[in-house]
């Protein structure tokens, strides 16, 4: 797919779950260095079911003007759900004076 969203970031498998086989396609965090960008995972259950659930993050320390809102939401697709993720870490680094890896 031409438009699809292209990362930015390197997203990896959060864990294997031995009691769900399909826990490496459904369970990722993103990472700028050793900077947590994010995560996201699939919803299989519930009210968002079928949804891709993402949540920003970012470093642990050097937040000096705080974490900004709506850090979490959910997408359609799994791209979709990782450049929110993406955005809101280069908008927290950015409301906090600090650069990212990229």
């Amino acid at each position: 797919m031409p438009d699809e969203y292209k990362p930015k970031y390197k997203w990896r498998v959060t864990w294997p779950d031995p009691s769900d086989a399909d826990s490496h396609k459904t369970d990722f965090c993103g990472w700028d260095g050793d900077i947590c960008v994010g995560r996201i995972r699939f919803e299989a259950h519930g009210k968002m079911k079928n949804k891709w659930q993402w949540t920003g993050q970012g470093p642990v320390r050097g937040i000096s003007k705080g974490r900004l809102m709506p850090q979490q939401g959910y997408e359609d697709t799994a791209r979709n759900a990782s450049a929110k993720a993406e955005d809101y870490y280069e908008r927290l680094m950015a409301y906090n004076g600090l650069k990212t890896g990229k």
